[in-house]
C-alpha cells in the first residue's frame, strides 16, 4: 500500500541499543478501518516496533508515519495528540477505581478543583462502551470486580474515547480464556469499523489469522513478510518465523 494511505506506520525503521541491532529495517503500514497484526519470534523486534510507533524511542533510521505523513515522535505524548493510543498488556488500570474513572483517567471533566461532571462522564462512558457493543455489569464497581475479558474491554474503549487516528494492540489476548479471546478478536474488529487503524501484536496466530485484514512478520527487527491474512495459514506463518532463522544459520 502506499505511504500516503497509512494512518501510521514505520518505513524501513532501525534501532540500535548499543551492542544490540533491535530494529534493521522494519516496515509496517496500517490503513484506516483496517487490523494489521505484526507477529514474529521472541526477539524478532515487535515490542521495539511498537514503542517507537508511540514516541517511546525515536529511529536511528528511517520514518514514522501518522496521517500519510512522516513526524517525529518525542514522546507519548506526542502520539496521542496526534490521535494515536495503545491498550498495553498490562492494561495500565488503576483496579481500585470504578468503569467510568478508569475510561476517563487522565482526562477527567471538572467543573472547579475538586468537583467533576460524573454524570456527564458516566454519560459519554456509557455512549462509548454501547458504541462497541460491550456489555458490563456495572460501570460503578472497581475494575478488579470485572472479568479478564471485561478489564481487556474497559482498556479498549478507553483508548477508542481518545484516538482518532489508530490504536496499537499488545497482546490483548495473551492472558484470556478462549471465549473470553474471541470477544476482544471482535471488539478489534468493531473498532476498525469506526475507522480506525488497529495494530496488534499477538502470538496466538489462528486467532489473529481470523481478525485481522493483513499481517506483517518481523524477524531480527527486519520485515520479511507482508501478506493478506486470507492468503496464509498458521503453518505458514509459523515456517516465515522460523525458517529465515534457519536460513541464516545454514
Amino acid at each position: 500500500m502506499a505511504i500516503s494511505e497509512a494512518v501510521i506506520g514505520a518505513v524501513h525503521v532501525s534501532k540500535r541499543f548499543g551492542h544490540v541491532q533491535a530494529l534493521r529495517d522494519a516496515t509496517v503500514l496500517v490503513p484506516a478501518g483496517k487490523v494489521v497484526a505484526l507477529v514474529g519470534d521472541n526477539g524478532a523486534g515487535k515490542s521495539t516496533l511498537m514503542k517507537t510507533l508511540l514516541g517511546l524511542n525515536q529511529p536511528d533510521a528511517g520514518e514514522i508515519i501518522i496521517g500519510g505523513e512522516a513526524v517525529r515522535l518525542n514522546s507519548v505524548r506526542d502520539a496521542q495528540a496526534r490521535g494515536v493510543d495503545a491498550v498495553h498488556q498490562d492494561l495500565a488500570l488503576a483496579p481500585e477505581l470504578s468503569v467510568v474513572d478508569n475510561m476517563f483517567l487522565g482526562h477527567e471533566i471538572a467543573v472547579g478543583p475538586g468537583f467533576l461532571r460524573r454524570r456527564l462522564m458516566a454519560e459519554q462512558a456509557v455512549d462509548a462502551l454501547e458504541r462497541l457493543g460491550i456489555r458490563l455489569p456495572s460501570l460503578t464497581v472497581p475494575v478488579r470486580e470485572l472479568s479478564g475479558g471485561q478489564r481487556q474491554a474497559v482498556a479498549v474503549a478507553r483508548a477508542v474515547m481518545w484516538s482518532r487516528t489508530a490504536i496499537l494492540m499488545d497482546e490483548p489476548t495473551a492472558a484470556l480464556g478462549a471465549r473470553q479471546s474471541e470477544i476482544i478478536s471482535q471488539l478489534m474488529r468493531t473498532v476498525a469499523s469506526h475507522g480506525l487503524g488497529v495494530l496488534v501484536v499477538s502470538h496466538d496466530l489462528p486467532r489473529i489469522l481470523r481478525a485481522a485484514d493483513t499481517v506483517t512478520v518481523l524477524w531480527r527487527g527486519e520485515t520479511v513478510l507482508e501478506s493478506p491474512a486470507a492468503d496464509l495459514t498458521v503453518p505458514d506463518l509459523v515456517a516465515t518465523m522460523v525458517g529465515y532463522r534457519g536460513e541464516a544459520a545454514s
